[in-house]
């Protein structure tokens, strides 16, 4: 079984390289099958450079390049993971942040749940056993809500879906269509999983927030899409249901 490790960087000239290297030398170390994908979104600064060394010396590294675009404005992690992930060839895709915040230790339990039976296993900081690390707790609970509500919403059964981290078997991600551009990729892909009857799971693990570079996260614009997100779903959601109910 192959592993397919999805990175998605942006002006992270900082960390490219030593989340590249965390990455290889963990799988390198426990004998997975496997292969990285960095996608570089539309960096300015050294990030493509720095990528395209260090692919040049691993074959196992198979980068992707989203160039500027000016009319394209504001985050675009969602439409770099989409590309990313569609370019991959593992049978299971870890999602996994270029800054350098998630566990590489949570990465062999997410493979293991899913060898186990289970679609689609996310790295959760708010399950017991799981940490927000050093995560500012203004950010943490804003990135808390909307689990929160989606588990309410959808009944979602698990408790961390905004944080993008987490492992799916393809056969997820090609059944669905996405079509969030920015940070709301994250919950709307798990809500559209557990709608569609995919079993979802979850794995406690540690965030370490950034300690170099500058983040992009922008905290009231992924408020107002992750709104317009759960709005859109429900409404969806609800009419489907009334629609069954009288069929």
């Amino acid at each position: 079984m192959k592993i397919s490790f999805i990175i998605p960087f942006h002006n992270e000239e900082k960390n490219c390289i030593l989340m590249l290297k965390r990455v290889s030398e963990y799988a390198d170390k426990t004998g997975l099958n496997y292969e990285i994908v960095p996608i570089d979104d539309r960096s300015a600064d050294k990030t493509t450079e720095l990528i395209k060394s260090f692919s040049e010396k691993n074959n196992c590294v198979f980068p992707l390049f989203r160039k500027i675009d000016s009319e394209e404005k504001g985050n675009t992690m969602g439409k770099s993971l989409i590309e990313a992930t569609k370019k991959s060839k593992g049978d299971i895709i870890i999602w996994t942040m270029g800054d350098m915040a998630d566990d590489t230790k949570t990465y062999r339990e997410i493979i293991e749940k899913i060898e186990k039976g289970y679609d689609m296993v996310f790295g959760s900081r708010y399950m017991p056993g799981g940490s927000r690390g050093n995560l500012d707790p203004f950010k943490a609970f804003f990135s808390s809500w909307g689990t929160m509500l989606a588990r309410v919403l959808f009944s979602v059964p698990v408790h961390d879906i905004t944080n993008a981290f987490r492992g799916f078997r393809r056969s997820v991600f090609d059944s669905i269509t996405l079509t969030s551009s920015g940070f709301a990729i994250s919950p709307e892909f798990a809500i559209k999983a557990h709608l569609s009857g995919f079993k979802l799971g979850e794995i406690p693990t540690v965030y370490t927030n950034r300690v170099e570079g500058v983040s992009s996260f922008k905290l009231f614009k992924m408020i107002r899409s992750y709104l317009s997100l759960f709005l859109n779903l429900f409404y969806q959601y609800k009419i489907r249901r009334i629609k069954y109910a009288l069929s």
